[in-house]
């Protein structure tokens, strides 16, 4: 999830925001992790009140084997609107959602103005994502879920190889399936820019 916008946000130069401690947040299970991933619900990132938009969404399910697939949409661009859908494969660890960073493994499929992109013009995107996450390819990222005071509000930690990277943490809002989430375009736009609604 994470290391997905992280990506965008180099290519953006954007900074990212340093997690915050908070020891009294309650350590989510693995079996609620399955639950979460059961119910459908979608995991908005970055969210911002302010114009009710997200950074990322992602929806994880759980597949015949007991590993967890995720899907993850980002707005690149409103004009013309670009949006990416990177699929990939997480486990489970005990109560952390671990995988191996593996680029070629992730599955990209990008749309512009509702129309998928043909592999040949996709291709450059895609190595643009994966050449941003080069220094993480082969390396295990880890992500451990605490509950804070709003039971539809989760945050991480994260480690990668087993050393912690607050530079990579987010918050992420729990939302219903049809709760029309916008996502927030990662790439400078217009200044009268709106969501794209799911």
């Amino acid at each position: 999830m994470r290391r997905f916008l992280a990506a965008v946000s180099a290519l953006a130069a954007l900074a990212a925001l340093p997690g915050a401690a908070h020891a009294s947040d309650a350590r989510l299970t693995g079996q609620e992790i399955r639950d979460i991933a059961g119910r459908g619900l979608l995991w908005c990132e970055e969210y911002e009140a302010a114009s009710d938009d997200c950074g990322v969404v992602t929806l994880l399910r759980v597949m015949p084997d007991g590993r967890l697939a995720s899907t993850s949409t980002l707005l690149l661009q409103e004009s013309p609107e670009l949006q990416v859908y990177i699929a990939d494969i997480d486990q489970l660890d005990g109560d952390r959602l671990c995988s191996k960073v593996e680029m070629g493994r992730a599955r990209f499929t990008f749309m512009l103005d509702g129309q998928q992109l043909s592999d040949e013009r996709a291709i450059g995107l895609t190595a643009l994502f994966q050449a941003q996450m080069a220094d993480m390819e082969g390396k295990t990222m880890c992500q451990t879920f605490f509950r804070t005071d709003d039971p539809n509000v989760i945050r991480e930690e994260i480690t990668v190889d087993g050393e912690r990277q607050t530079d990579l943490e987010s918050t992420y809002h729990l939302r219903e399936g049809d709760s029309g989430l916008h996502l927030r375009a990662q790439l400078p736009t217009e200044p009268d820019e709106t969501g794209t609604a799911l």
